[in-house]
């Protein structure tokens, strides 16, 4: 798995892909900081990550557009699915890849809370929480993200689909309110991916929620072996 890691690594930067989502990655945050926390005067740096896990959301399918779309363009597909590793590994190398190269980015804005604390703002429990929550959160993104590039063979197409994927999780947390049946809010509930977040921003560790995430990377991850499986057979 270690090769194939390496060779999607290369793969993120070799093709810009990993570049630009670091610079917009870097840039989109570092605005959201100043507009939330600095111009704002405000040491809450929920009030950052509750703007912020919504755009990164949105940022995401940069980073795994090609993932799988790109190899079977390249018909290089056909190596994946023949060479002598478990197709599980191929699955996990290309996530962790791409996880590795979401977390760069994500480490270099530990400096906002930093920033936070030199003017005397002391939230520990705080910050842990919410970078644990949009680390799960980038997990389950990912893992289904990847899981709709591997169902086409165009960039652009895996790239508008995964944002209207996205785009509707994000709608169904605003359409909570609209609607007045239980067994529905509970459903927009369950799909509003981005507000499982919140009890982490309370810097409480919510058992429920990370079992949410990992849940839902665990089931993409394992409905792109399968997909593969089936490529594979066929």
């Amino acid at each position: 798995m270690k090769g194939l890691f390496a060779k999607e690594w290369r793969h993120l930067f070799t093709t810009m892909t990993g570049y630009v989502f670091i610079a917009l990655y870097l840039a989109l945050s570092g605005a959201v900081f100043t507009l939330t926390c600095l111009l704002a005067q405000s040491g809450d740096i929920k009030s950052y990550f509750s703007v912020f896990n919504t755009v990164a959301v949105l940022l995401f399918p940069i980073l795994t557009m090609g993932s799988f779309s790109e190899e079977r363009r390249q018909k290089t597909d056909e190596l994946l699915l023949t060479a002598p590793v478990t197709l599980t590994s191929v699955v996990l190398g290309k996530f962790l890849a791409t996880l590795a190269v979401f977390l760069l980015p994500m480490l270099i804005t530990l400096c906002y809370p930093a920033v936070l604390y030199a003017f005397g703002v002391r939230a520990l429990a705080a910050t842990v929480g919410n970078y644990v929550g949009l680390v799960l959160l980038a997990g389950a993104c990912i893992a289904l993200g990847q899981f709709l590039s591997l169902l086409t063979d165009s960039q652009f197409v895996a790239a508008m689909t995964t944002y209207a994927v996205f785009g509707l999780l994000l709608l169904a947390g605003s359409a909570v309110s609209m609607v007045h049946q239980p067994m529905l809010q509970a459903a927009l509930r369950f799909l509003a991916i981005v507000t499982h977040c919140e009890g982490f921003s309370y810097g409480v560790f919510d058992a429920m929620e990370a079992v949410y995430y990992l849940s839902v990377t665990v089931l993409f991850l394992f409905l792109s072996v399968y997909v593969l499986e089936r490529r594979r057979i066929s």
